[in-house]
């Protein structure tokens, strides 16, 4: 059993295997597939469409609190009492923005309480971002 080394002359083979490289960047994509949903941090909530609204992705700089059609309130993706709301926002935070999503649906006197809470009782929350969703034009 022997290795070709070269042509008929002994030369090296100027051909390149991309047989490894094509799977290498098969499996990466296959990765990036699994990955990628699980990257949009919070609940899945449905947003309010709205004409005006700046994009801002999140790349896990957001402290992501959502409130569900139903009043229920997350952090990330684990449910919080209104109670705890508070002390759980100063744990986490670090030096976090505030991304606040609230479902379509929810009244706006639930969302309003949270903002309420949030800004009165945790300190350097002047600025919180409202999440929505961009209407198509």
């Amino acid at each position: 059993m022997g290795a070709q080394v070269g042509g008929k002359k002994g030369g090296a083979i100027a051909a390149i295997n991309v047989t490894p490289l094509v799977d290498v960047v098969l499996v990466l994509l296959i990765i990036f597939m699994v990955v990628t949903p699980m990257l949009s941090a919070g609940v899945d909530v449905k947003l309010q469409k709205v004409k005006t609204a700046e994009e801002e992705k999140d790349m896990g700089q957001h402290l992501v609190i959502s409130i569900r059609n139903d009043g229920a309130v997350f952090i990330d993706r684990d449910r919080v009492a209104m109670g705890d709301l508070v002390a759980e926002i100063q744990k986490r935070r670090g030096n976090k923005q505030i991304l606040l999503k609230g479902d379509k649906t929810v009244t706006y006197r639930k969302v309003r309480e949270v903002m309420d809470t949030i800004h009165e009782k945790v300190a350097g929350t002047d600025t919180m971002m409202l999440a929505a969703e961009k209407l198509k034009e």
